[in-house]
């Protein structure tokens, strides 16, 4: 079993160029179901009432319909890799159904808060020492930036100066699956980079003691001159939404939910807002067109000849 799974993920790691932890996910779900089936029963003995049981057993130790539903369609594939590669006879989880899931609407900023959020950024937070000017400049081209492209946290932390072309106004981002993309940014998120890898980032990067080639080019850099961590990033965005009185819980992909949001509202065509997202399926995108019910309903009653 090990061997065929193993090739399956291999599989996928080549073929479809999934990310690692989107590998390290289906490892995980298939050998927990592996390892649950029956004493001695075989990959080819496999039937749809087990399936049914597996599902079951999950629901009953409280796993969530979200998670099942993601376990159920690594299975289902696991399978289909094995009756093209390797001549099983059926998918036994073709015809199983996934539990019903209950739509989650990215919750996003109205652009009040946005620019209350970007004005605290600018302000800066009270950071001590002689590096404080620094990590001023480092939060605000950040969160600018953040806001501006609508970029993973994780796109936007590994992000590397030659990625940038500050002139032009881009940055080629590496994306799930190593897939690139253009990210354009408004010349406001421009200037605040500018003026921090030119006057600040500097003197971060000196903090740097040993000499670690991979980090030395990362754009953004902790107080160390060491890369900055995703939990780093999480704790400044929330003191900054404290400083701006934002009662709302703010993370950075919620800046990235506003920032697909308010493109959206402003008019902008869902294929476009696919390829900026840097989302493989427009499905995923259509997900933002269920945001605004509030500002249809204003525009109805705006230009409708009854709509007062």
């Amino acid at each position: 079993m090990s061997s065929i799974l193993n090739e399956f993920l291999e599989s996928k790691r080549v073929d479809r160029g999934l990310a690692q932890k989107t590998i390290e996910a289906y490892e995980i779900d298939l050998t927990q179901f592996i390892s649950w089936l029956p004493y001695q029963t075989s990959l080819q003995e496999v039937e749809p009432s087990h399936l049914t049981a597996f599902v079951q057993f999950l629901s009953k130790r409280g796993v969530q319909a979200v998670s099942i539903a993601r376990k159920l369609s690594a299975i289902r594939q696991f399978f289909k890799f094995c009756c093209l590669e390797k001549q099983f006879e059926k998918n036994p989880a073709e015809d199983i159904d996934s539990p019903k899931l209950t739509q989650r609407l990215p919750r996003s900023l109205s652009v009040i808060h946005v620019e209350q959020f970007l004005s605290a950024a600018d302000e800066g937070l009270p950071y001590p020492g002689e590096d404080a000017e620094a990590l001023r400049a480092r939060d605000r081209a950040m969160f600018y930036l953040l806001y501006a492209t609508g970029l993973r946290v994780s796109e936007l932390l590994s992000l590397s100066s030659h990625q940038l072309e500050l002139p032009s106004g881009y940055l080629r981002v590496h994306g799930k699956g190593g897939k690139e993309r253009i990210a354009p940014f408004v010349p406001a998120a421009g200037d605040r980079l500018k003026t921090y890898l030119e006057d600040h980032r500097p003197r971060l990067q000196a903090k740097l003691q040993s000499h670690v080639a991979d980090e030395t080019d990362l754009v953004f850099l902790n107080s160390r001159g060491q890369s900055l961590s995703r939990q780093r990033c999480w704790k400044i965005i929330k003191c900054l939404a404290t400083q701006a009185q934002i009662s709302t819980p703010l993370s950075p992909h919620l800046l990235r939910h506003s920032f697909a949001t308010h493109l959206l509202q402003a008019g902008i065509n869902l294929r476009t807002l696919q390829m900026l997202l840097g989302h493989s399926d427009i499905a995923t995108t259509q997900i933002y067109t269920h945001l605004a019910p509030e500002d249809l309903k204003r525009a109805h009653q705006k230009y409708h000849p009854r709509g007062n």
